[in-house]
């Protein structure tokens, strides 16, 4: 069962869409239409949900916060649908332009990305009514994105802020990067959170330090058990508060807790050198 539900932000559109087997949803991705904007496209399985929802005629640009499926899916579509221009980091544009393998739980939860060309996302986007500015904050994906609209107070975050205390990485999230891009925006004028999953309407960089102050913490538990001559399965053991097999079995191994701990002893000299 295909799962769509509009929502209204003020000016914001905010397209909702997953599958509910069984009538459970199962994360569901946010596509955002403002202005003249869409902001990501959702997964390919929605495309006629989406379709039927968005206002093609008024979108000019497609700006993507990343390039995985579940926010590229529908760009090839879309961009064929309205006419405009997909926006997208260079690292991006190179993996969409190319196509790029999933996983089979991705094909299941989201389907795979049609092939499409791109254009490299430049730092101001002007609008008819509002400009956005577009800030490169890795550690999600290496081409990851947020865009920001400081006069109305809003952040776009795409998967940069998913929640406060997360408990799975996928296997390629890098912490360290992660914590300096939520540094990054910490400190913008904004309010509201346009997620990509769990859009959030007030206190933004309030959560924003919270989950850096998680991230940190974790780290420096991860490092402080390392130095106590801890193996990576101990630490693990120590640190996991909720057994991750169903994830860890579900997504073949791509998500699971002990990526937040490898990637963690990653950034420490010591255990690089070993590796």
């Amino acid at each position: 069962m295909l799962f769509a539900k509009q929502h209204t932000f003020g000016p914001i559109k905010g397209f909702e869409v997953g599958i509910a087997p069984a009538g459970k949803l199962i994360k569901s991705v946010y596509v955002y239409q403002i202005d003249s904007f869409l902001i990501d496209t959702g997964p390919h399985h929605l495309r006629k949900k989406i379709g039927l929802m968005i206002n093609s005629s008024a979108v000019a640009s497609i700006l993507l916060t990343h390039h995985h499926e579940d926010h590229s899916g529908n760009a090839a579509f879309l961009k064929s649908r309205t006419g405009a221009p997909v926006y997208l980091h260079p690292y991006g544009a190179a993996k969409v332009l190319k196509g790029f393998n999933i996983l089979p739980y991705q094909h299941i939860l989201f389907g795979k990305a049609q092939r499409f060309q791109a254009e490299f996302c430049p730092e101001v986007v002007e609008g008819e009514k509002i400009t956005l500015k577009a800030l490169h904050t890795p550690g999600h994906s290496k081409d990851h994105t947020v865009f920001h609209v400081e006069e109305e107070g809003w952040l776009f975050s795409g998967d940069l802020f998913v929640g406060e205390k997360i408990q799975f990485f996928r296997v390629d999230e890098k912490i360290d990067q992660q914590i300096a891009s939520l540094r990054k925006i910490a400190d913008l004028d904004f309010d509201t959170l346009f997620c990509g999953h769990r859009p959030k309407m007030k206190n933004g960089p309030k959560l924003i330090r919270r989950k850096i102050d998680y991230l940190e913490s974790f780290q420096e538990q991860v490092t402080g058990f390392y130095q106590k001559g801890l193996e990576e399965k101990e630490i693990i053991q120590q640190l996991r508060d909720k057994n991750d097999l169903p994830v860890r079995l579900f997504t073949m191994g791509n998500a699971s807790f002990g990526h937040m701990v490898r990637s963690s002893l990653n950034t420490i000299p010591d255990y690089r050198q070993t590796r």
